[in-house]
């Protein structure tokens, strides 16, 4: 009777870390699919044009006890129908990462929208931190499965009195 109790209580907590891994993996993977989507803009054709950083923007990052300092870049850029574009760059970068200003850059945009350009190395950034947050959100949940099935079933209580 002892054992059948602790293999319960085991497959209990199984059951619970099952959830606690698999719910917010799977909100981690949509949060990823959807920086995925907008960065690889699977709505229409992209366009590329080069720019010029023309200045930054400051932000802090981190906790109200850390805080450190960051900056996007301010682009120029001249999109295909001929008009002149400033933007700040969406990616927030700290130390070696920051562009200098007058810095030439490819600037990638939207063909239909070239309001929602951004720094080419940005878009690239997104995409590789987007597909490791799904992989392993994607072996999150796996794990998160694997442990709900270990629970106990509602058959497993009249099978153990």
């Amino acid at each position: 009777m002892s054992s059948t109790t602790s293999t319960s209580t085991v497959r209990r907590f199984f059951g619970l870390l099952g959830w606690i891994l698999l719910v917010p993996s799977a909100l981690t993977a949509l949060g990823s699919a959807w920086l995925l989507a907008s960065s690889l803009n699977f709505s229409g054709e992209m366009q590329t044009a080069q720019g010029r950083v023309v200045g930054h923007h400051d932000s802090f990052v981190g906790t109200s006890t850390r805080r450190a300092l960051a900056q996007q870049s301010i682009v120029e850029f001249v999109a295909s129908d001929g008009r002149t574009l400033r933007f700040t760059d969406s990616v927030l970068r700290q130390l070696q990462a920051v562009h200098e200003v007058g810095e030439t850059v490819t600037v990638r945009y939207p063909a239909h929208d070239p309001s929602r350009a951004e720094i080419g190395s940005s878009g690239m950034l997104k995409v590789f931190i987007g597909s490791v947050l799904l992989l392993f959100s994607g072996v999150g949940m796996a794990v998160g499965w694997l442990l709900l099935r270990l629970r106990p079933r509602p058959g497993d209580a009249t099978a153990m009195a």
